[in-house]
């Protein structure tokens, strides 16, 4: 199967199917490797998957600023406080 045929599936399956800039990026973080090996079904699973962690991460992200009080800047290079 085509992976234009898996991603046309995938889209019309996945959690988060309404959001389409959001499922485009997930789309193109699957490596081809695993386009090739995994039904659309199986790789639906693995969008969710993908798309729960980075939720989850970003809640964890803003936890820590709450608490810590200070966010790092890459491009300052040093904590920023919040408060």
């Amino acid at each position: 199967m085509s992976h234009t045929i898996k991603i046309n599936r995938m889209r019309r399956n996945m959690q988060m199917a309404a959001y389409g800039s959001t499922t485009s990026a997930i789309l193109t973080s699957i490596p081809d490797a695993l386009l090739d090996a995994l039904t659309s079904a199986q790789l639906v699973v693995v969008a969710d998957a993908l798309h729960a962690a980075h939720q989850a991460g970003k809640a964890q992200a803003e936890r820590d600023v709450l608490a810590e009080g200070a966010i790092y800047s890459p491009r300052a290079g040093k904590m920023l406080e919040v408060r």
